[in-house]
């Protein structure tokens, strides 16, 4: 074994395909019961993607891994790395080493403290279509790209919507304007999830987007930078033999292309460096 791949999403799967095409064995080591990363939660067309037009994420994800499969990259589904230390990974069905090990286990919803349930969805996606909206109050927190996004998705399906962020909202314009009939408030407020109430006022649903925080494997300590792992231009990390790609490290503006161009760039790296 030539390397270790923490993660199955569009980083870690493009890194996988080119080992494999270029002749390095690797190993994916999956968390969760199926490959694609946080495309997995999308069912939404994607239409940033070049030359990929009419697919949701969710078929983005299954793409990524009927080309896994296609090239025999030898893939663990429902292994997370229990804990890492230098190129050795304990997971639950064993321990796996190899000279390199790449960190490609992306990013997360961050919480602000809120806990997900049937009434309170944290992140965009497939939660937030399983609410069911109409005729509904939610509340969308946040002033990114996705809470305008989730609020006009709301609002489509009958809910009655109000995106609350605590700063002037961040969001494309273009974003921002599909949706002026939906109320903005800025500025502090007080959520009580117990209580379901905003500033004292009740809703039936909130929607947490308070963006996405980098998933560090337990155990390992790269340098950090601003909560994300820092690379070089190749991928390197401030640990010997470790590299690591796609969102994970905030290297490049976070999306699938970026990522698997990451992923690829890495996995060049990896062979040059088994060549010397």
């Amino acid at each position: 074994m030539d390397a270790i791949i923490i993660g199955g999403g569009p980083a870690g799967i493009s890194c996988a395909i080119w080992l494999k095409k270029l002749g390095v064995e690797c190993v994916v080591l999956e968390a969760s019961a199926q490959l694609g990363g946080l495309q997995t939660r999308s069912p939404y067309e994607n239409l940033w993607i070049p030359g990929v037009q009419g697919k949701t994420g969710q078929q983005v994800a299954a793409s990524l891994a009927d080309h896994a499969k296609a090239v025999s990259v030898d893939v663990r589904l429902n292994c997370p790395a229990v804990s890492v230390e230098e190129q050795q990974v304990t997971t639950p069905i064993g321990t796996f080493s190899a000279p390199y090990l790449v960190i490609a286990t992306g990013s997360q919803p961050r919480t602000g403290g809120f806990t997900a349930s049937d009434r309170v969805v944290i992140g965009p996606g497939t939660g937030m279509e399983a609410l069911n909206v109409k005729g509904k109050r939610v509340a969308i927190l946040g002033g990114g790209d996705n809470a305008f996004d989730q609020a006009r998705f709301v609002r489509d399906r009958g809910g009655k919507v109000t995106i609350f962020s605590r700063r002037p909202p961040r969001a494309q314009k273009l974003l921002q304007d599909m949706i002026p009939d939906v109320p903005v408030v800025v500025g502090p407020y007080k959520a009580d999830q117990s209580a379901m109430t905003l500033n004292g006022e009740a809703f039936d649903a909130f929607g947490i987007m308070f963006g996405f925080e980098a998933v560090v494997p337990q155990g390992l300590r790269p340098d950090l930078e601003n909560g994300y792992i820092r690379v070089d231009r190749f991928g390197q990390t401030s640990l010997p033999g470790v590299y690591a790609c796609g969102e994970v490290t905030d290297y490049w503006h976070p999306c699938v292309t970026t990522s698997a161009a990451h992923g690829i760039q890495v996995a060049k790296q990896i062979s040059i460096k088994l060549q010397k």
